[in-house]
């Protein structure tokens, strides 16, 4: 029996500086205990240093406040991230027209959280002032096309790879930490500073809708850009289930089931066929990288899994011709322009009023955007240095040593080396960590951590009844994401492996909903989801794709019965259980 009350393998010490750590947001990146090559190769101290380096830069913090060599903005707690709440509440305290309050109330919702307690440190002059030049250059921003670079150099990267299985062990080990310095710490420094600015246009686009009273106003200026990378796959999918509607045989080949369809696929000569597959082949070359867990080691990707995207194509090729995501894309934004033409017209009495809005919108229009495809090109590089991984993995189950690949993600980044130099001696270690990681998974990790740890082996466990299904009548709020009403059948899928098991026009309800999700929005009739923001990724993309969508749902997948009729408004944050 594995001893769980002491600290997880990659556990790191709490801050005294900042004290009080919560899941809410991080749940949604990380839901599962991180594994110990994730928390040492890509999450832990390799994040946190680039995470010190974007707050600098965003002009909240000095480099100096934060401990040398230590966590201080994440948390890693028997096995869970957690993000520090301490540290969001001086980033609020600093931030002008902002609040300690206010980061609680903008990561927590309604749910209750330790009383700040002011440092002597936390409001100082300097950082106003710093602030207040980044807002003044994030608002003259008339496009980010630094982003369009990185994105080259993402592809770049990608058609540069060699050949995994011609490379040695030890060149494998060495190509992913250079990938890791050299390509990825730059473009994950960006990403975690873009994460900051994009909220600065949503926060200004919430202060200037205020006068109107209506907080479904900023769902629907935030919509229907086109362009959204993280969006992308879900055209592309949709073409491809074009291709097997107009195709005789790939529809019979689809139909017996997925069970074996790639190699059904791939040993076929009929014309269709075969350009179905080059099709495809070119899908998961250009988004391969995407999976349901992005951050993760070791995550089932497109690339590695490639049976996922095509239960996703199975989902599209049964959509009504009028579902098209650009056909949505499009929709979205005459409805977008409409209001906004409504609303510049309201404001027409106000000079300083309606340039405002404008100036908003503009931002809104190069932020959202920019956001997304600053995601996908930190995970389209992250993907290049976690394949070598996952090629090491494969290698050392076809040679006896591990019994699944994922098995390399139970050591350490620092353990490769030993781990290449002597395989076998790595499986009693790989073996009780597995088994320590399945008891930390039953567990359900405390949702706020105030300076104190609670004994883990008090935790509860996540498969007991803790939470009552929902009864007739009852609505469940949560944060509108898409406008749009749309009543359906519930189907609950916590793994985008069951997407078979979603039917045309039934409400998707998900525990998470990261970008390797999203090609099964355009399958449902709405989405629910457990977690999430307005600038999450799920939030985003159902803005361009025209789906309702209710996020930050607590316990959704288990307050909803599969196959309860729900009525869902996106605009409003509600689900009505029937």
């Amino acid at each position: 029996m594995v001893d769980i009350s002491r600290p997880w393998v990659v556990d790191s010490p709490l801050s005294t500086r900042f004290p009080v750590y919560t899941r809410a947001n991080v749940g949604e990146v990380s839901p599962e205990v991180a594994t110990p090559l994730f928390w040492s190769m890509i999450g832990g101290p390799p994040t946190e240093r680039q995470w010190k380096r974007a707050l600098a830069d965003f002009g909240a913090f000095d480099l100096e406040e934060f401990r040398e060599d230590e966590i201080d903005i994440q948390g890693m707690i028997h096995g869970y991230v957690y993000l520090n709440l301490s540290n969001l509440r001086v980033f609020g305290v600093r931030m002008p027209s902002a609040s300690a309050e206010l980061m609680d109330r903008t990561y927590l919702g309604e749910r209750e959280a330790p009383t700040y307690v002011p440092h002597p440190d936390d409001a100082r002059a300097q950082f106003q002032e710093r602030i207040l030049a980044t807002v003044a250059r994030v608002f003259a921003d008339e496009n980010r096309d630094d982003f369009q670079e990185d994105a080259r150099k993402a592809a770049a990267l990608r058609a540069a790879r060699p050949d995994l299985g011609e490379l040695s062990d030890a060149d494998l080990l060495a190509r992913q930490r250079r990938i890791m310095a050299e390509d990825y710490a730059p473009i994950l420094r960006k990403h975690l500073t873009m994460v900051y600015e994009s909220s600065l246009v949503t926060g200004a686009l919430a202060e200037v809708l205020a006068p109107f009273g209506d907080a479904t106003m900023a769902v629907r200026l935030m919509g229907g850009f086109g362009e959204v990378a993280s969006a992308a796959p879900s055209q592309a999918t949709w073409e491809l289930g074009r291709q097997v509607v107009a195709s005789t045989t790939l529809t019979e080949m689809f139909e017996q089931g997925l069970h074996g369809l790639e190699e059904r696929l791939r040993s076929s000569d009929e014309p269709s066929v075969v350009t179905f597959v080059e099709g495809f082949d070119a899908f998961l070359y250009e988004y391969g990288s995407r999976s349901a867990n992005e951050w993760e080691a070791a995550p089932k990707t497109w690339e590695t899994h490639p049976g996922l995207p095509l239960g996703m194509i199975d989902r599209m090729r049964l959509q009504a011709p009028e579902r098209e995501p650009r056909l949505q894309t499009l929709r979205l934004r005459e409805e977008r322009e409409e209001l906004t033409e409504q609303l510049r017209t309201k404001l027409a009495g106000d000079g300083g009023a309606q340039a405002k809005f404008d100036s908003t919108l503009r931002s809104i229009a190069v932020y959202m955007p920019a956001r997304e495809l600053s995601k996908t090109n930190a995970i389209r590089v992250l993907h290049e240095a976690r394949l070598p991984m996952w090629e090491l993995g494969m290698r050392y189950t076809l040679r006896g040593f591990f019994g699944r690949p994922e098995d390399i993600t139970m050591l350490r980044e620092g353990e490769l080396d030993a781990l290449i130099e002597d395989p076998a001696a790595m499986r009693p270690v790989i073996q009780e960590r597995w088994e320590w990681y399945e008891a930390l998974s039953d567990l359900e990790p405390p949702f706020i951590i105030d300076g104190e740890i609670p004994d883990v082996r008090t935790w509860p466990r996540k498969t007991e009844p803790d939470v009552t299904p929902a009864e007739p009548g009852e609505v469940l709020q949560g944060i509108g994401a898409c406008f749009g009403v749309v009543t359906g059948r519930a189907r609950i899928i916590e793994d985008p492996e069951d997407a078979p098991d979603l039917e045309p026009g039934e409400i998707l309800v998900a525990p998470l909903t990261d970008p390797g999700w999203t090609p099964l929005f355009s399958s449902a009739g709405a989405v629910v989801v457990n977690v999430g923001s307005t600038l999450s990724h799920a939030a985003i993309v159902a803005r361009e794709l025209g789906i309702p969508a209710v996020l930050g749902v607590r316990h959704a997948t288990k307050k909803i019965t599969d196959g309860t009729i729900l009525t869902v408004d996106g605009a409003h944050g509600t689900v009505l259980v029937h």
